[in-house]
């Protein structure tokens, strides 16, 4: 989990920070948008290859060089981002660990953890996502407006670190020649990787714009902070509790994901209202609803390629990166127009189509 968080960090940081940079260079919604979105397409380039890379050096080099990676991005960008470009340049290496590090932790807790808590693990896993969102959150009020804005990405720096040298000392390989060749072809992961596409371009865009809506529609901004804390914190709830459900109950996790995906319309829907109060209760909504779907996705991966979980993984982390990029484009393009209504419906459009994508995705593995 430590290692996820460090590895998302520097996006969500960016998002959550905008209002602090803009006082130091010119960093507009279009920009932020962009930024954002450079780092989730790097994260999606990589991930597939860096799923085969782990299948050879293993969950444990994995891990640090993940850890390392994060680590020197975000010193580089406490240090030597003085522009939007310099900045979003500095997101290039951070984009590669956060590609890597799905696969790496995934394979880790494929092979080690027993198949009947394992709906638990990969939601612990997932969840390290939306913590490092409300981490960036909390960081705004805590340590961007006393201290300044580029503690903040020191601080992730230190995390890396941290993550580094709490990855485990030795993890059992499997031999060689035990290793199977992934799939060729169309299967049921590249289907759930399509609605990793949908669902993730609107919870990240969601989540993006969400500190500058709020400040925009009557919010301090301690307090836009305090509520994307809040959002991160239901989801991170909402991902290790549905895990648990998922070892309890056994089975397909695809229906209970798609269910919750079209719940979570009416939260994305609820932000076209633009008062503080309905703000709060939409972004509460859309967060542990809409976004609470990444663990349950991982399960039903690695369930579908048992012999490649790390590929598997990185096929549909590459399909949530590739969200990752489209959501804040699209959103920062309407937001920088004013159009915030507009980019809200079509969250709830892309979360709408996400659910029926899973639902419709067949149940027996490929």
């Amino acid at each position: 989990m430590a290692l996820i968080v460090a590895a998302v960090m520097p996006g969500f940081l960016t998002a959550s920070l905008a209002p602090r940079i803009r006082a130091d260079f010119a960093f507009g919604d279009s920009t932020l948008g962009l930024a954002v979105a450079v780092f989730y397409a790097v994260s999606a380039l990589s991930s597939p290859p860096c799923g085969r890379l782990v299948e050879r050096i293993g969950a444990v080099r994995g891990m640090r060089l993940t850890a390392a990676m994060t680590a020197v991005s975000c010193a580089t960008v406490a240090a030597l981002a003085h522009s939007a470009g310099s900045l979003t340049a500095a997101l290039l290496l951070a984009g590669v660990a956060n590609g890597m590090g799905g696969p790496t932790v995934s394979t880790l807790l494929k092979r080690e953890v027993a198949a009947r808590r394992q709906g638990l693990a990969f939601g612990a896993q997932q969840s390290g996502a939306s913590l490092g969102a409300l981490l960036a959150g909390l960081a705004l009020p805590a340590v961007a407006i006393p201290f300044g804005w580029r503690w903040a990405y020191l601080g992730a720096a230190v995390l890396g670190l941290a993550a580094a040298a709490l990855a485990p000392r030795d993890v059992a390989r499997p031999a060689s020649g035990s290793r199977a060749t992934p799939p060729r072809g169309l299967t049921s992961i590249h289907a759930i990787a399509l609605a990793a596409v949908l669902a993730s371009a609107a919870g990240v865009g969601f989540v993006s714009f969400l500190v500058s809506y709020s400040v925009k529609s009557g919010l301090d901004e301690a307090a836009a902070g305090l509520l994307l804390a809040g959002v991160s914190l239901v989801a991170t709830l909402s991902r290790v509790g549905l895990g648990l459900v998922f070892d309890r109950r056994g089975g397909e996790p695809l229906r209970p994901v798609a269910a919750m995906l079209v719940a979570s319309v009416g939260g994305y829907l609820l932000l076209i209202a633009g008062e503080p109060v309905a703000i709060v209760v939409a972004a509460l909504l859309a967060g542990s609803l809409g976004w609470s779907w990444p663990g349950g996705l991982t399960l039903a991966v690695v369930q579908r390629s048992p012999d490649n979980p790390a590929w598997a993984v990185g096929v549909m982390m590459s399909g949530l990166f590739a969200g990752a990029v489209a959501g804040p484009l699209l959103v920062g393009a309407l937001a920088d127009r004013g159009a915030y209504s507009e980019a809200w419906a079509l969250c709830a459009v892309l979360a709408l189509l996400a659910g029926v994508t899973l639902a419709l995705t067949r149940s027996k593995p490929t």
